[in-house]
């Protein structure tokens, strides 16, 4: 196999990560040719919720409480939430990010947090506020993933984790009007993490950013897909 000569250490996000489990081929042309799926709408609402949920939880770290959202959850009663606030701003920023640097495959896999909980033994898990305006509240299996890759760092940096992981979802209630003010109700649903197969995925993630060969396009991949039925569309290599 070929590998692209570059003067730039190599860097795959969490979200790339996902990528390349779901679409090899959507995965290699946006590391090599910078072609991208087509982008929806942003979710401003979401990303405004988010914003105000990390001001409020930094507002309970600054008092040394938790946050009520967490409170009388069965498991968090000796958690609280970390409190060096200075790592977690690294953590939570889309440039610095949580990111552990592998020198065997001289590549870094890195992500942005929301919040992270310590337990009384030193363990961490990872906190992802998620608001939603559906019916039911669904725990997909890319979010379960995104918990499995913030495992692996953590543990890959050396620190202890609680092999768990809390969504805090947000949903919109429907039923209570409106009245200038959109109605919330919290849920917290936990979930068990599995960071063993993740090496493994990011060493495959990176042995194909590095190949001059593109894979076949994905037979399950809708834009591959809808691409094959436009060969106007079908990038040249």
């Amino acid at each position: 196999m070929s590998y692209v000569k570059t003067s730039r250490p190599l860097k795959i996000s969490r979200a790339n990560l996902q990528l390349f489990k779901e679409c090899p081929r959507c995965f290699w042309l946006y590391k090599h040719k910078d072609i991208r799926r087509p982008q929806g709408y942003p979710y401003t609402l979401s990303i405004a919720v988010d914003q105000l949920l990390k001001a409020e939880f930094d507002q309970y770290r600054e008092k040394g409480e938790m946050h009520p959202s967490l409170v009388g959850y069965k498991g968090l009663e000796k958690a609280k939430l970390f409190s060096d606030q200075l790592q977690l701003q690294k953590w939570r920023n889309n440039f610095e990010g949580l990111k552990y640097h592998d020198e065997g495959l001289d590549a870094t896999l890195f992500g942005a947090v929301d919040d992270v909980l310590e337990f009384s033994d030193g363990s961490l898990a990872v906190i992802d506020y998620k608001s939603s305006g559906a019916k039911e509240i669904s725990v997909y299996d890319d979010y379960r993933m995104q918990m499995d890759i913030y495992t692996y760092i953590l543990e890959q940096l050396g620190l202890k984790t609680a092999k768990k992981g809390y969504f805090v979802f947000y949903q919109v209630q429907k039923n209570d009007g409106f009245r200038g003010r959109l109605p919330f109700r919290g849920e917290i649903r936990e979930v068990d993490t599995d960071s063993s197969y993740v090496h493994d995925l990011f060493a495959q993630a990176v042995a194909l950013a590095r190949s001059d060969t593109p894979p076949k396009s994905h037979t399950d991949c809708e834009y591959c897909i809808w691409a094959g039925h436009h060969k106007e569309f079908e990038p040249e290599f």
